[in-house]
């Protein structure tokens, strides 16, 4: 994990987000087994409800552009709720990073390698991890999104064109025909688990360049590319399995298992497998990545290489503790996760970013093209100013050098106490105050004290 001397941009860090999105196509079985038929529309409604949680993201971001999401919380909460909050967000991290390593264990397991033991594949994955941790950095991460993206997407493309004499279409029908509490709890875990997820990118975006547009679009537009890569996938797989698709655990998988174009091209579903071992190796890098960075920043560690192998460590022991098989992640998935992953990827955030406007500091900072525009405006301001002032001779030795070479010291006395005669209200002398005044009149232009000396 080098430290970062160069920002990376933009469009590398929105295929990072979309590469991470369309890693969590495994996940599907968390809500296809409540909404069945309907959950592609369910993706649809997670993608809206989406667009505003990305938006304050996107907000938070740019009112502090130098700091990452923990500097934010130690910025607008002080010393100690922030790093109460910051250590609540390590914790998620890690847990986060410690799902995803068991899911990637037991997809490869279930899928390539079935009499392997569990634990030595979590420890293969783990130390590969680590190395690109250690020796990696952020620009060396992101760089391979764009690759792995579009190969992502070509291969879901080439197995719906592979399984379209398998699809049904009136395996979408009904539509619309379940309980509303169906699709409020399967739009809840998309949002929740593959969608807002995303959160963990805020640890990084301070190495980030952005065009004049902000994180928004760079964000969102990540979220979009997952998000219709898990809408091809789902449609796909309802096409083909119909009501089915609720009684298998990898819907996909199956799905491709039925591919047989000729002898030689059946069992496509290595090649999604291999695709998805990928993706899920990118997410779980990423997740170990943040979850190193955010502690180290909480801890103050100075060397991060014992860091990472701790973490690595409890990562995989808590895998285990956490949830001992499938059944029970996927019960967490639908019950305990879409309750408790808010609070962290939603309403956290929300609630700070409503006191960083109440208490001032969304306006204290500014992008530095907006610095920039300013300070030339200021300038540009100044210059005109300047030069009035240069002609009327207003504070300026330039333009009062010739009236000061002319005036004696009784003529300056004379003016200053005919200063002091409108004040005083006395009457005598003026014509010597008029003459004063008339002189006077070109120092004070731009500026208030004439209409005082006038009155």
């Amino acid at each position: 994990m080098k430290p970062e001397s160069k920002k990376v941009h933009g469009l590398d860090f929105m295929f990072a987000v979309a590469c991470f999105i369309q890693a969590s196509s495994l996940l599907s079985s968390f809500f296809v087994s409540i909404t069945r038929q309907d959950s592609w529309v369910i993706v649809l409604f997670a993608l809206i409800i989406c667009c505003p949680v990305v938006w304050v993201y996107a907000r938070l971001i740019e009112s502090f552009p130098s700091k990452n999401l923990f500097g934010i919380l130690q910025t607008v909460y002080g010393k100690y709720l922030g790093n109460f909050f910051c250590g609540l967000y390590v914790l998620f991290f890690f847990i986060l990073t410690s799902l995803n390593l068991s899911d990637l264990s037991e997809f490869v397991k279930a899928t390539i390698m079935p009499q392997t033991p569990l634990v030595v594949l979590s420890i293969t994955f783990l130390m590969t991890s680590a190395w690109a941790v250690y020796v990696g950095g952020l620009r060396q991460m992101v760089k391979y999104g764009f690759l792995m993206t579009m190969i992502c997407l070509l291969i879901v493309i080439a197995t719906i064109i592979l399984t379209m004499n398998l699809m049904d279409f009136e395996n979408f029908l009904p539509t619309m025909d379940l309980q509303p509490k169906k699709y409020v709890q399967a739009t809840n875990i998309v949002v929740t688990i593959p969608f807002a997820e995303v959160i963990i990118f805020l640890m990084t975006t301070n190495h980030v360049q952005t065009g004049k547009h902000g994180f928004f679009p760079i964000i969102f537009g990540g979220v979009v590319i997952g998000c219709i890569t898990i809408l091809l996938v789902i449609m796909r797989d309802i096409a083909v399995l119909g009501n089915t698709i609720s009684l298998f655990s990898m819907p996909s998988f199956e799905t491709l298992r039925m591919v047989s174009v000729t002898q030689t091209l059946s069992r496509m579903e290595i090649v999604f497998a291999f695709i998805l071992i990928a993706l899920l190796f990118f997410k779980v890098t990423w997740l170990y990545y943040v979850t190193v960075i955010s502690a180290k920043q909480v801890l103050r560690f100075q060397d991060h290489r014992r860091l990472i192998l701790l973490i690595g460590a409890l990562a995989v022991t808590s895998g285990f503790i956490l949830y001992p098989n499938s059944l029970a992640h996927n019960e967490s998935g639908q019950k305990i996760v879409p309750l408790v992953w808010p609070i962290f990827e939603i309403i956290l955030p929300l609630v700070t970013l409503i006191i960083a406007k109440f208490r001032g500091m969304t306006h204290k900072r500014q992008t530095g093209s907006e610095n920039q525009s300013g300070s030339s405006e200021s300038k540009s301001a100044a210059a005109p100013q300047s030069g009035s002032g240069s002609q009327s001779g207003s504070k300026s030795p330039s333009g009062s050098g010739k009236q000061s070479d002319s005036k004696s010291p009784s003529d300056s006395k004379e003016q200053g106490d005919s200063k002091s005669q409108p004040k005083s209200g006395s009457s005598s002398g003026a014509k010597q105050g008029r003459d004063s005044q008339s002189q006077s009149r070109p120092k004070s232009s731009g500026s208030g004290s004439y209409r005082s000396q006038s009155v």
